[in-house]
Order: C-alpha cells, then sequence, then structure tokens
C-alpha cells in the first residue's frame, strides 16, 4: 500500500492562490492556469520545493524584481508580461489575505513589449472605412464576415464572446445583446448598436447556413459555431485586403480600437470598463430564423 505524501507547502499556497483567482476575482481558467504556474515557479525558486514552511513575510521588492530579470533571459517580452502580471496579483493577494504586511507588486515595473512597427495599435476611423471596403457585401461570406468584425469593432467584444453568441442572446425588440459568459463570469446586456444590428439582420436573412443549431455564427454546414481562432484569422485576412498590414489572428486590434475611441474623447479606462456601450435600439426585427 502507497503511503500517502501530504502537499508541500509551495503547493498549498499555489492551491490557496487559485482558489482566489478562481472564486474572488473571477478569472478565465487559461488565465489561471497560466498565473499558478509563474507563482510556482517564482515560490520554487525562492524556496524548497518540499519545504514544510515557507516563509511569505519574508519576501523582498528585490527578490521579485531580480527574479523577473533572470527569468528575461528565457520568455519573451510577451510572456515576460504575463509572468509580472501574475506576481503582482499574488503580491495583492499576499496583502489582502493578510499574509503580508504591505502590497509588493508596485515592485514590479511595466515590461514593454517588442511590437511589429509595420503593424497598427489601433485603427484610425480612415482606417475602419478602409477595412469595411474590404467585405463585399454582394456575397454571403462578405455578409457574414462583415457582421462578426462589426461585433469586434463597434461593440468591443473578445473573438471568443462573438463565436459563443447564439440567436437567443439578441433581444430585437429591446435592441440588446446579451452576453452569458464574459471574461468576468458575469451577465451583461449591451445595447445593440443600429449599425450591427442591420448587419446581423442582413446576415440571418441572406447568408447564414441553415441547420438545427442555435449559434449565430456557424460553420457552411450550420452544424458548429465558428472558433475564435477563425474568428481571428478572419479579421487579419481582411486587414491585409485593406493594405492595414499582415494577415494573422488580430481580432484583437479592433477591441483596442474600440477601447482608444471611448477614451480619446475623454472617458476614462474605468468607466470604458465599467460602463455598458452606447447604442441604439433597432427597430427592424429579422423575423423568424431557422
Amino acid at each position: 500500500m502507497k503511503s500517502i505524501v501530504p502537499n508541500s507547502s509551495v503547493d498549498q499556497w499555489v492551491e490557496q492562490y487559485q482558489q482566489h483567482l478562481i472564486n474572488v476575482a473571477g478569472l478565465q481558467p487559461s488565465t489561471c492556469q497560466k498565473w499558478t504556474f509563474f507563482v510556482r515557479l517564482f515560490l520554487n525558486a525562492q524556496f524548497k520545493p518540499q519545504a514544510t514552511e515557507v516563509r511569505l513575510r519574508d519576501l523582498r521588492p528585490e527578490d521579485l524584481l531580480e527574479f523577473v530579470l533572470q527569468q528575461g533571459k528565457h520568455y519573451p517580452p510577451g510572456q515576460l508580461q504575463s509572468l509580472a502580471s501574475a506576481l503582482r496579483s499574488f503580491c495583492r493577494f499576499l496583502c489582502v489575505s493578510g499574509h503580508q504586511a504591505q502590497d509588493l507588486s508596485p515592485a514590479l515595473p511595466s515590461i514593454s513589449g517588442h511590437h511589429r512597427e509595420d503593424l497598427p495599435t489601433y485603427l484610425s476611423p480612415p482606417q475602419l472605412k478602409e477595412l469595411w471596403s474590404a467585405f463585399d457585401r454582394r456575397t454571403l461570406l462578405g455578409q457574414r464576415d462583415y457582421a462578426v468584425v462589426l461585433c469586434l469593432a463597434r461593440l468591443g467584444l473578445r473573438a471568443g464572446e462573438v463565436a459563443a453568441l447564439s440567436l437567443d442572446d439578441v433581444d430585437w425588440r429591446q435592441g440588446s445583446l446579451r452576453l452569458a459568459a464574459p471574461k468576468g463570469r458575469r451577465q451583461r446586456q449591451l445595447p445593440l448598436p443600429e449599425e450591427v444590428g442591420q448587419a446581423r439582420v442582413s446576415y440571418l436573412h441572406h447568408a447564414r447556413p441553415q441547420g438545427p443549431t442555435r449559434w449565430l455564427f456557424r460553420t457552411a454546414d450550420g452544424q458548429r459555431p465558428l472558433t475564435r481562432r477563425w474568428l481571428s484569422r478572419r479579421v487579419g485576412s481582411a486587414l491585409a485586403r485593406a493594405g492595414l498590414g499582415a494577415p494573422g489572428r488580430r481580432a484583437h486590434l479592433l477591441r483596442r480600437t474600440f477601447a482608444t475611441q471611448l477614451v480619446q474623447p475623454g472617458a476614462s479606462l474605468k468607466a470604458v470598463c465599467a460602463s455598458p456601450l452606447p447604442g441604439v435600439c433597432l427597430r427592424q426585427q429579422p423575423g423568424p430564423v431557422p
């Protein structure tokens, strides 16, 4: 009979932190998995993996900074940014849970990523017009892709949120859209701008494949929803056709464009994140859809 080996102190701290991310912070499972991996990596570097006691009160700001600098030899800038974000989150968790007298997260400065200079960080209004012109809305494919991209650019949705939309999420009479499972795991009700709604009406009437499923955007056979990666690649293809950069998975560029358009007139980032989107209720309903 095998003896049961108790979890090490490092494992116990990682488990507590993971429960905090899931139950308090409400983060996506993929983010929780990534951040707990980096926190475990840090704790194992600071303490022996099988140590019976982990004295987190003895952590110093220089310990955090030195660890991130060391990991910079092994990780590209994007991964290093995630590592630093995980450690900042862990420091805040220790502080609010009373395991650290002060928040050590300011010890980690922002990490700049290396971005390709030929790719825009957001699209200007003239560039958005060039993007709209990249869709041939006389075709079924053009109508579908145009409706998808409007959801990303005019509502600020993530590719995964657009991919998960169903017919039941659209309230045509109230002109609103329900997001059942956003990143924070809270249901949101968004006003539906008329431009977005009219594009969906056209898509539903003329371009949506027949089939039994209720997914809003689905494959040509009508059996499966479109994936977030596929949606993001379609955005990259349209941007390339419009002469706005190389193809690739680039849906997040439109979300960043949406946020930039709200911030530039003077709205704060906090208000952008907390407030519902301005919209215009639709007066045209799509009629029955199979």
